[in-house]
């Protein structure tokens, strides 16, 4: 029988140390990619087994109920499309929800998404990593059979694995940490006798994901009171450029973000985006933007993916 690495799902090998999969030792119980990772934080680029499409048909094909995780920041249409290809019953997992500010009632923000996502399958907000709303979770997939997890990468999937093998007084060894496409393949995980979940590789973007951007405590919201024609500077990399009307722009963004007003005339704005009164800017890696009056906006940067939704406030 052929080990697999309990870490990112591979077979181990141990013969070749420029393939994956491999282990200097044969007691080994994780690769020698998962062993940096775990231990040093350490990336090593590697190709994706699975394409986001055949992850979908491998989940609609084996799963009869599915968990998708995402998180609090990065809930945006992107993952809704991917999240409604699946044909199983399935359950939207909010994480991070130790990231939302307090000023956002729970049941509200859960309502908003339902709404402005339409969506009728069940919402569960959880933190894996402040152990929140995970005897929910726990409760849904003790009392249902063949559970699939999946989800984003750095959505939080391994912590929440791990967090719900804590309840069972189970210690998986499934490698969470914020680098990109950590689980590689399939892993079976057992939470208690007859209980398994699968967890599966991450959904992958073509974006860019910067750690250094991702939040180390709940996010205290930013207002900036604009005039006509300011610029706003996001971690001087991404700029905001204002129109003729006057407006207020609340930041919902990780506390390692610099937010200021700035004066330089020579950036380049390439994209054009009209904003309705009272709508949120969800940037991707960043978060959301609430701005209160109707304006039309410039942005120099492309490369992020950007969503006006209705805002939930």
């Amino acid at each position: 029988m052929i080990k697999k690495c309990s870490g990112c799902g591979l077979p181990l090998q141990y013969t070749d140390e420029s393939k994956l999969g491999y282990a200097p030792k044969k007691d080994a119980k994780i690769c020698q990619r998962c062993f940096k990772l775990k231990n040093y934080n350490k990336q090593v680029y590697t190709k994706l087994k699975y394409s986001n499409e055949e992850i979908i048909d491998l989940i609609n094909k084996n799963a009869d109920n599915v968990y998708f995780v995402t998180d609090f920041l990065n809930l945006s249409e992107n993952v809704i499309n991917v999240f409604k290809k699946i044909n199983k019953n399935k359950t939207l997992v909010i994480n991070k929800s130790d990231f939302i500010p307090n000023s956002i009632k729970k049941e509200k923000y859960l309502n908003w998404v339902k709404d402005i996502y339409n969506i009728n399958d069940d919402l569960i907000l959880i933190s894996a990593t402040k152990k929140r709303g995970l005897n929910e979770l726990n409760n849904k997939i003790i009392n249902s059979k063949n559970c699939y997890i999946c989800g984003f990468t750095n959505s939080g999937k391994s912590t929440v694995i791990n967090s719900l093998s804590e309840i069972h007084n189970k210690k998986s060894n499934i490698i969470s940490s914020l680098m990109p496409n950590t689980t590689l393949d399939v892993i079976k995980v057992k939470l208690d006798d007859n209980v398994y979940i699968y967890d599966t590789p991450g959904f992958v973007t073509n974006e860019i994901f910067n750690a250094d951007l991702y939040p180390s405590k709940f996010i205290k919201p930013i207002t900036i009171q604009t005039k006509p024609d300011d610029i706003i500077s996001i971690n001087d990399t991404l700029y905001i450029k204002t129109d003729n009307v006057a407006n207020s722009f609340t930041f919902y963004m990780s506390d390692k973000v610099n937010i200021k007003k700035v004066y330089n005339k020579s950036i380049k704005f390439v994209k054009k985006i009209t904003i309705e009164e009272n709508n949120d800017l969800f940037i991707s890696n960043y978060g959301f933007i609430n701005i209160k009056n109707k304006c039309e906006i410039m942005i120099n940067n492309i490369d992020n993916c950007v969503e006006v939704r209705k805002s939930m406030f």
